[in-house]
């Protein structure tokens, strides 16, 4: 076994982060399609969002990367992307269900 636990800990609470995230925002789309009603279509994009932002250092870092060694900079960058694109999506649920 060459990777530590902790490496597979972080593998499943991204994967389950992402599986929760799609089946809300599969959920949602599918209770927009049978009611038609815009913010439903609006909630799923914002779970797709969330789900996106937690998942984006993972995606970087296993992905792009293809190292967990990061630069103070990089990582602070990581950072920041990823809470702007969680606030962003955070914002699309509040404005969906402001205008439910």
């Amino acid at each position: 076994m060459g990777s530590p636990p902790e490496f597979w800990a972080y593998l499943l609470s991204n994967a389950l982060v992402l599986v929760l995230g799609g089946l809300l925002a599969g959920l949602s789309g599918a209770a927009y399609r049978r009611s038609g009603r815009r913010s439903l279509a609006v909630a799923s994009a914002g779970f797709g969002l969330v789900t996106l932002g937690s998942v984006v250092e993972a995606l970087y870092e296993l992905g792009i990367r293809q190292s967990f060694a990061l630069s103070e900079r990089e990582l602070l960058a990581l950072h920041a992307v990823e809470g702007v694109v969680i606030a962003c999506g955070l914002a699309v649920l509040f404005y969906s269900l402001r205008n439910y």
